[in-house]
């Protein structure tokens, strides 16, 4: 029977389009669920890690760049393990983004446009970011979908801060992108739809490779472009790595990060910038660095204690990362980590204004701050025992001085 009259059978059309029902069901099905996890309607905090912790892309390059398995990448993984013998099966099914994306190629098709070849940075950006994990720096992990789908939520915000609502306009750039040019950001731009490619082409060539009896039919399978392309690829972004994470480490006044937080060299190579950890925190100290700490550092999440401090009783940052760039840890470990160390200015202290004051040692919940008087300036002066303070920012908040603040948390130089 020819293709066409197959194509005519009144059966495989019947077939075809409630196949084509069911598939635009699952799809939308998941996109409600995806949009309530990551709002959240869901119950827990805890679902606002799930959506972006379902890229393989995502898990790949955190667990090379952590080097330390964590819970958090079973989902991703689960989903790379599908993807090698289902071709693109999460982007035709399940992905948010991709629903979006679809929609918005077949306005623009129906408004003339079309889309173009020419160009394929998908593969170059997942090759770029497995090459930087393995020097514990995938730099472009922020590009998947999935994290930047969970930034949209930032959009229904009114708030003027542009590290709150910029990342979100990602989400609209790949949207009028699939718009102007149908079908190019899913095809060619997206790294988790190029990973997934990656994944199934992997296994379909190692198939190919065991089932060639001939030494010749073994190495006409491997394409030499594509393997060039590879090594090229993650060479490169080995080389990036190697020069942009000693620069980072080295920075004099690096910003305070949430507990749990890697160390600062990899930080913000495996940090997706989903912006989890800010809708999470109670007391609304984490902020995105919108370019105080240089390029590499922006829209990471910082800690900001000008209002109020890291609760003693809350870890909800930590279980909402969907990466492992702020692990999860329990209260007992947090009493124990330290977020930053504290410095006191003399010249800005009230106490050294000869003035009654003693807000840090009363705000302080780990009994920290205590005074001692000093001969030489003839006054009191606080000073924090590090063995029980770790850096949560209260005496900061607390502190009256303004504007400038006479306690302040900065930057751990110590390791934990």
């Amino acid at each position: 029977m020819s293709q066409n009259a197959k194509s005519n059978n009144p059966t495989d059309t019947i077939a075809f389009a409630k196949g084509r029902r069911l598939r635009l069901v699952v799809r939308w099905t998941c996109f409600i669920i995806a949009v309530a996890a990551i709002w959240p309607v869901l119950p827990g905090a805890s679902t606002l890690a799930f959506i972006p912790a379902l890229s393989p892309f995502v898990a790949v390059a955190s667990l090379l760049g952590i080097r330390a398995f964590h819970a958090i990448t079973l989902p991703g993984l689960a989903v790379g393990v599908v993807v090698l013998v289902r071709h693109r099966f999460f982007c035709r099914w399940i992905c948010p983004v991709g629903l979006c994306v679809d929609g918005a190629g077949r306005l623009g098709r129906r408004l003339g446009r079309k889309s173009v070849k020419r160009f394929l940075p998908g593969r170059w950006i997942v090759w770029l970011t497995l090459g930087g994990a393995l020097l514990g720096y995938p730099f472009l992990l922020w590009l998947d979908p999935l994290a930047v789908f969970a930034n949209v939520p930032f959009l229904a915000r009114l708030n003027l801060n542009a590290g709150m609502w910029l990342p979100a306009t990602g989400f609209i750039a790949v949207v009028i992108i699939s718009l102007i040019w149908p079908r190019v950001w899913c095809d060619r731009i997206c790294p988790l739809g190029a990973c997934q490619d990656m994944l199934f082409r992997l296994l379909s060539g190692l198939h190919s490779i065991m089932s060639s009896k001939s030494k010749s039919d073994k190495t006409n399978i491997i394409n030499p472009k594509i393997a060039r392309r590879t090594v090229l690829g993650i060479a490169a972004g080995a080389a990036w790595a190697a020069i942009a994470r000693p620069v980072t480490a080295k920075r004099t006044s690096p910003p305070v990060r949430p507990p749990g937080a890697q160390e600062e060299s990899q930080f913000a190579g495996v940090c997706t910038r989903c912006g989890n950890c800010l809708r999470v925190c109670p007391s609304g100290i984490i902020e995105r660095d919108i370019g105080q700490n240089g390029w590499s550092n922006l829209f990471t999440p910082v800690l900001r204690f000008e209002n109020d401090y890291c609760r003693e009783d809350c870890i909800r940052c930590t279980q909402v990362c969907p990466s492992g760039a702020i692990e999860r840890i329990s209260l007992e470990q947090k009493a124990s980590i330290r977020i930053g160390l504290v410095r006191v200015d003399m010249n800005l202290c009230l106490l050294g204004d000869d003035r009654e004051c003693s807000i840090c040692r009363r705000w302080c919940p780990y009994d920290a701050v205590h005074y001692v008087f000093s001969e030489t300036e003839y006054t009191l002066i606080p000073q924090i025992d590090p063995k029980k303070c770790n850096g949560c920012g209260a005496c900061e908040a607390a502190c009256p001085t303004k504007p400038r603040k006479a306690i302040v948390v900065i930057t751990n130089t110590v390791q934990n």
